[in-house]
């Protein structure tokens, strides 16, 4: 029995555009409206590269999450992010800010953004001279994710993913945080369809 590979791998390509197109194709029932700023909550879950300032392995990590976008045009927007997560002896702070991408359909959309400022770490192992280590550095990367409207003025955040490159204690982390919550809409831009 022969595989045909070069067939197999066609017939995927083409469910892939089946399934993808319909999602990036502008469309005329796609909203032609948009919150002027939307204010995201919600818990937060991330994995922390704490192997590079000497724990043994990567530490899970349980905090919040919470953004302010601001929509300048029905697409793009800029973005505020600041997060913590707590535990193995730690707490983990990130603020970014940056640029995002939103493709809008009818009651969801799909975003991508770019996430840039700054991380802190603090490790808390009492010593004799003091109770913790604390180090600032620079975070960057990216990140996306898909609401789900729930009413005109609150959406469900079914999930954000980013990847984090943090720099502190003199090392460089990759870091994943996954966060899920409400979004609650403030404000206008666009217009609605005509029927």
């Amino acid at each position: 029995m022969t595989i045909d590979f070069e067939g197999t791998a066609r017939r995927i390509c083409g469910l892939a555009v089946l399934i993808i197109l319909p999602v990036v194709m502008p469309s005329r029932a796609l909203a032609q409206e948009a919150a002027r700023l939307d204010v995201f909550g919600g818990y937060s879950y991330r994995w922390l590269d704490s192997q590079t300032f000497g724990y043994a392995n990567r530490s899970n990590l349980n905090g919040w999450n919470a953004t302010v976008t601001g929509n300048i045009t029905l697409k793009l927007g800029a973005f505020l992010d600041v997060s913590g997560h707590y535990g193995n002896q730690m707490d983990v702070y990130t603020y970014t800010l940056g640029p995002q991408y939103t493709w809008r359909r009818d009651r969801s959309r799909f975003f991508a953004r770019g996430l840039f400022g700054k991380s802190q770490t603090r490790v808390n192992i009492p010593q004799p001279t003091r109770s913790y280590f604390e180090s600032v550095g620079r975070a960057f990367g990216g990140g996306g994710g898909f609401d789900y409207d729930f009413s005109p003025r609150i959406t469900i955040r079914v999930f954000q993913a980013d990847y984090l490159r943090t720099d502190t204690f003199g090392a460089t982390q990759s870091d994943v945080r996954v966060s899920t919550g409400l979004v609650f809409h403030f404000g206008h831009i666009g217009h609605r369809p005509k029927l």
